[in-house]
Protein backbone atom coordinates (compact mmCIF):
# COMPACT_ATOMS: atom_id res chain seq x y z
CA UNK A 1 0.00 0.00 0.00
CA UNK A 2 2.97 2.37 0.65
CA UNK A 3 4.22 1.74 -2.69
CA UNK A 4 0.62 2.51 -4.15
CA UNK A 5 0.26 5.69 -2.16
CA UNK A 6 4.34 7.11 -2.97
CA UNK A 7 3.20 6.13 -7.01
CA UNK A 8 -0.06 8.16 -6.30
CA UNK A 9 2.19 10.81 -5.16
CA UNK A 10 4.01 11.26 -8.37
CA UNK A 11 1.45 11.64 -10.68
CA UNK A 12 1.12 15.47 -11.65
CA UNK A 13 -2.68 16.48 -9.98
CA UNK A 14 -4.54 17.34 -13.11
CA UNK A 15 -7.63 17.71 -10.67
CA UNK A 16 -7.80 21.32 -8.75
CA UNK A 17 -9.61 21.39 -5.37
CA UNK A 18 -12.94 23.63 -4.60
CA UNK A 19 -13.16 25.03 -1.85
CA UNK A 20 -15.92 26.91 -0.67
CA UNK A 21 -18.27 28.20 2.58
CA UNK A 22 -21.45 27.22 4.09
CA UNK A 23 -23.42 27.50 7.18
CA UNK A 24 -25.05 24.59 5.91
CA UNK A 25 -24.11 20.85 6.16
CA UNK A 26 -26.79 20.10 3.20
CA UNK A 27 -23.85 22.37 1.16
CA UNK A 28 -22.15 18.53 0.68
CA UNK A 29 -24.97 17.06 -1.45
CA UNK A 30 -24.05 18.37 -4.55
CA UNK A 31 -20.30 17.09 -4.91
CA UNK A 32 -21.37 14.00 -4.02
CA UNK A 33 -20.70 11.13 -6.52
CA UNK A 34 -19.80 7.65 -7.01
CA UNK A 35 -17.00 6.38 -4.84
CA UNK A 36 -16.62 9.73 -2.78
CA UNK A 37 -16.00 10.04 0.90
CA UNK A 38 -17.33 12.52 2.88
CA UNK A 39 -15.59 13.50 5.95
CA UNK A 40 -16.87 15.59 8.70
CA UNK A 41 -15.17 17.73 11.27
CA UNK A 42 -16.52 17.19 15.24
CA UNK A 43 -16.06 19.95 17.17
CA UNK A 44 -17.75 23.42 15.68
CA UNK A 45 -18.85 21.19 12.78
CA UNK A 46 -21.03 18.29 13.34
CA UNK A 47 -21.52 18.84 17.31
CA UNK A 48 -20.96 22.15 19.76
CA UNK A 49 -20.69 22.58 23.52
CA UNK A 50 -24.52 23.21 24.99
CA UNK A 51 -22.81 25.72 26.67
CA UNK A 52 -19.72 28.21 26.63
CA UNK A 53 -18.02 26.02 28.78
CA UNK A 54 -16.19 22.87 26.93
CA UNK A 55 -16.42 24.68 23.57
CA UNK A 56 -13.63 24.77 21.02
CA UNK A 57 -13.35 28.56 21.55
CA UNK A 58 -13.15 27.80 25.43
CA UNK A 59 -9.65 25.45 24.73
CA UNK A 60 -8.16 28.86 23.70
CA UNK A 61 -9.76 30.99 26.48
CA UNK A 62 -7.71 28.23 29.00
CA UNK A 63 -4.45 28.35 26.77
CA UNK A 64 -4.80 31.87 27.38
CA UNK A 65 -4.92 32.02 31.05
CA UNK A 66 -2.29 29.10 31.11
CA UNK A 67 0.24 31.33 29.70
CA UNK A 68 -0.48 34.26 32.01
CA UNK A 69 0.15 32.06 34.89
CA UNK A 70 3.56 31.24 33.42
CA UNK A 71 3.31 28.05 31.99
CA UNK A 72 6.03 27.26 29.17
CA UNK A 73 4.38 26.26 25.97
CA UNK A 74 4.35 22.24 26.70
CA UNK A 75 3.46 23.25 30.44
CA UNK A 76 0.31 25.48 28.21
CA UNK A 77 -0.78 22.73 26.24
CA UNK A 78 -0.73 20.01 29.44
CA UNK A 79 -3.03 22.00 31.21
CA UNK A 80 -5.03 22.43 28.12
CA UNK A 81 -5.46 18.94 27.74
CA UNK A 82 -6.43 18.36 31.50
CA UNK A 83 -9.05 20.45 31.54
CA UNK A 84 -10.67 20.12 28.24
CA UNK A 85 -10.48 16.11 29.28
CA UNK A 86 -12.14 16.59 33.12
CA UNK A 87 -15.57 18.82 31.78
CA UNK A 88 -15.96 16.63 28.20
CA UNK A 89 -17.53 13.99 30.46
CA UNK A 90 -20.16 16.86 31.67
CA UNK A 91 -20.53 18.74 28.97
CA UNK A 92 -23.85 18.37 27.30
CA UNK A 93 -23.67 18.96 23.18
CA UNK A 94 -25.86 20.02 20.47
CA UNK A 95 -26.12 19.78 16.35
CA UNK A 96 -24.54 22.86 14.58
CA UNK A 97 -26.73 21.89 11.64
CA UNK A 98 -30.04 20.48 13.06
CA UNK A 99 -30.73 18.87 9.71
CA UNK A 100 -27.03 17.03 10.50
CA UNK A 101 -27.98 13.58 11.67
CA UNK A 102 -30.99 13.34 8.34
CA UNK A 103 -28.17 14.21 6.59
CA UNK A 104 -25.29 11.89 7.40
CA UNK A 105 -28.09 8.77 7.55
CA UNK A 106 -29.24 10.07 3.76
CA UNK A 107 -25.63 9.73 2.86
CA UNK A 108 -25.48 6.11 4.19
CA UNK A 109 -28.43 5.11 2.71
CA UNK A 110 -26.96 5.66 -0.57
CA UNK A 111 -24.13 3.29 0.32
CA UNK A 112 -21.93 6.89 0.51
CA UNK A 113 -18.64 6.50 2.49
CA UNK A 114 -18.56 9.23 5.94
CA UNK A 115 -16.12 9.28 8.28
CA UNK A 116 -15.96 11.74 10.93
CA UNK A 117 -12.21 13.04 11.02
CA UNK A 118 -11.34 15.10 14.30
CA UNK A 119 -8.63 16.26 16.14
CA UNK A 120 -9.05 14.88 19.11
CA UNK A 121 -6.82 11.95 19.92
CA UNK A 122 -7.89 8.09 20.78
CA UNK A 123 -8.42 8.52 24.87
CA UNK A 124 -11.36 10.57 24.52
CA UNK A 125 -13.10 8.38 22.18
CA UNK A 126 -15.63 7.19 24.81
CA UNK A 127 -16.71 10.72 25.47
CA UNK A 128 -16.98 11.36 21.91
CA UNK A 129 -18.82 8.15 20.99
CA UNK A 130 -20.96 9.63 24.10
CA UNK A 131 -21.47 13.08 22.93
CA UNK A 132 -22.33 11.79 19.28
CA UNK A 133 -24.50 9.02 20.56
CA UNK A 134 -26.48 11.93 22.37
CA UNK A 135 -27.71 13.81 19.83
CA UNK A 136 -28.62 10.61 17.33
CA UNK A 137 -25.39 10.75 15.22
CA UNK A 138 -24.18 6.79 14.33
CA UNK A 139 -20.93 6.59 11.58
CA UNK A 140 -19.98 2.99 12.32
CA UNK A 141 -19.13 1.96 8.19
CA UNK A 142 -19.66 -1.79 7.80
CA UNK A 143 -17.19 -1.70 5.08
CA UNK A 144 -14.18 -1.20 7.43
CA UNK A 145 -13.14 -2.88 10.77
CA UNK A 146 -15.25 -1.63 13.88
CA UNK A 147 -11.31 -0.25 15.37
CA UNK A 148 -8.07 -0.19 14.20
CA UNK A 149 -4.65 1.49 14.92
CA UNK A 150 -3.15 3.61 11.94
CA UNK A 151 0.73 3.74 11.77
CA UNK A 152 1.90 7.13 11.13
CA UNK A 153 4.58 9.57 12.83
CA UNK A 154 2.38 8.77 15.46
CA UNK A 155 -0.72 7.19 16.47
CA UNK A 156 -4.14 7.43 15.30
CA UNK A 157 -7.21 5.13 15.91
CA UNK A 158 -10.02 4.65 14.12
CA UNK A 159 -12.85 3.36 15.86
CA UNK A 160 -16.75 3.52 14.94
CA UNK A 161 -16.61 5.76 12.27
CA UNK A 162 -14.37 8.02 13.98
CA UNK A 163 -10.85 8.76 12.94
CA UNK A 164 -8.90 10.32 16.35
CA UNK A 165 -6.29 12.07 14.93
CA UNK A 166 -3.91 13.43 17.99
CA UNK A 167 -0.90 14.27 17.31
CA UNK A 168 -1.04 13.73 13.35
CA UNK A 169 -2.43 16.32 11.18
CA UNK A 170 -6.18 14.74 9.23
CA UNK A 171 -4.05 14.45 6.37
CA UNK A 172 -1.69 12.16 7.98
CA UNK A 173 -4.41 9.97 9.81
CA UNK A 174 -6.11 9.87 6.98
CA UNK A 175 -3.57 8.11 4.86
CA UNK A 176 -2.56 6.26 7.31
CA UNK A 177 -6.28 5.14 7.58
CA UNK A 178 -6.02 4.29 3.45
CA UNK A 179 -2.91 2.42 4.23
CA UNK A 180 -4.81 0.32 6.78
CA UNK A 181 -7.65 -0.35 4.54
CA UNK A 182 -6.11 -0.37 1.20
CA UNK A 183 -8.75 1.86 -0.11
CA UNK A 184 -8.53 5.16 -1.98
CA UNK A 185 -11.43 7.15 -3.08
CA UNK A 186 -12.22 8.25 -6.43
CA UNK A 187 -13.39 12.00 -4.68
CA UNK A 188 -13.46 13.56 -1.29
CA UNK A 189 -15.63 15.81 0.15
CA UNK A 190 -14.46 17.21 3.63
CA UNK A 191 -16.40 20.00 5.96
CA UNK A 192 -14.58 21.69 8.29
CA UNK A 193 -14.72 24.75 10.58
CA UNK A 194 -11.18 25.61 10.15
CA UNK A 195 -9.76 26.85 6.45
CA UNK A 196 -6.37 25.56 7.52
CA UNK A 197 -7.69 21.81 7.98
CA UNK A 198 -9.10 22.13 4.39
CA UNK A 199 -6.01 23.08 2.86
CA UNK A 200 -3.87 20.83 4.46
CA UNK A 201 -6.29 18.50 3.38
CA UNK A 202 -6.29 19.28 -0.43
CA UNK A 203 -2.80 19.62 -0.98
CA UNK A 204 -2.24 16.01 0.30
CA UNK A 205 -5.02 14.57 -1.93
CA UNK A 206 -4.42 16.75 -5.00
CA UNK A 207 -0.92 15.25 -5.24
CA UNK A 208 -2.48 11.68 -5.37
CA UNK A 209 -4.97 12.27 -7.87
CA UNK A 210 -7.69 12.17 -5.60
CA UNK A 211 -10.67 15.12 -6.27
CA UNK A 212 -11.51 17.18 -3.36
CA UNK A 213 -14.26 19.60 -2.42
CA UNK A 214 -13.36 21.75 0.61
CA UNK A 215 -16.20 23.19 2.74
CA UNK A 216 -15.10 26.05 5.05
CA UNK A 217 -18.09 25.65 7.82
CA UNK A 218 -19.53 28.56 9.36
CA UNK A 219 -22.45 27.43 11.12
CA UNK A 220 -20.78 28.20 14.33
CA UNK A 221 -18.69 31.14 13.30
CA UNK A 222 -21.51 33.29 15.55
CA UNK A 223 -21.07 30.86 18.60
CA UNK A 224 -17.80 31.62 18.51
CA UNK A 225 -17.63 34.82 18.32
CA UNK A 226 -19.68 35.44 20.72
CA UNK A 227 -17.96 33.60 23.11
CA UNK A 228 -17.67 34.57 27.14
CA UNK A 229 -15.29 33.94 29.36
CA UNK A 230 -16.88 35.11 32.37
CA UNK A 231 -19.87 32.92 31.66
CA UNK A 232 -17.67 29.95 30.83
CA UNK A 233 -15.54 30.34 34.58
CA UNK A 234 -18.72 30.68 36.08
CA UNK A 235 -19.77 27.30 34.59
CA UNK A 236 -16.58 25.57 35.31
CA UNK A 237 -16.76 26.56 39.19
CA UNK A 238 -19.98 25.20 39.35
CA UNK A 239 -19.64 21.69 38.49
CA UNK A 240 -20.01 19.07 39.23
CA UNK A 241 -23.80 20.77 38.26
CA UNK A 242 -24.08 22.08 35.31
CA UNK A 243 -24.82 25.64 34.92
CA UNK A 244 -26.60 26.72 31.38
CA UNK A 245 -25.80 29.93 29.74
CA UNK A 246 -28.93 31.61 31.01
CA UNK A 247 -28.62 31.23 34.36
CA UNK A 248 -24.78 31.86 34.33
CA UNK A 249 -25.61 35.04 32.88
CA UNK A 250 -28.49 36.08 35.36
CA UNK A 251 -26.10 34.79 38.03
CA UNK A 252 -23.40 37.34 36.59
CA UNK A 253 -25.69 40.16 36.44
CA UNK A 254 -26.65 40.42 40.18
Amino acid sequence: MKKLLTALCLIPSLIWGVIIESDKMEAILPHVEEETWVLIDVDNTLIESSLHMGSAQWREHIRKKARSAGFDKAGTEAVLDKFWLFVQPFIPVRLVDPHAVDLIEGLRSSETVVIVLTARDSYESDHTQKQLASVGVSINNSAFPESAVLQSDAISVYEKGVIYCGDNTKSQALLAFMERTGRIPKKVVFIDDKEDQIRGLEKTLEAMGVEFVGIRFSGADERVRSFDPDIADLQFSRLPRIVSDEEAKKLLSR
